[in-house]
């Protein structure tokens, strides 16, 4: 599967042998600014890598909050 944004220009090659099977859809984040999704997913990515590396480490938990409470406030209803 690939994912990209809408806005992305994107090509398809010609098929040269064999046959080409599609399918497509959209979906959409529930926080609409890229700009907060990238701010969501470095600080995901970090409480990964904490929990990877440090296991029971105290300060994962207001982490984890943090990144909920951010989650909420911006997720469109």
């Amino acid at each position: 599967m690939v994912l990209y944004p809408a806005t992305s220009l994107h090509r398809v090659a010609p098929i040269t042998r064999g046959m080409r099977v599609g399918s497509f859809f959209w979906i959409q984040s529930m926080v609409r600014e890229d700009a907060q999704r990238a701010l969501l997913f470095d600080l995901d990515m970090a409480i990964i890598r904490l929990t990877r590396d440090h296991p029971g480490e105290p300060s994962l938990v207001p982490l984890t909050g943090t990144y909920h409470n951010l989650l909420r406030m911006w997720a469109e209803t």
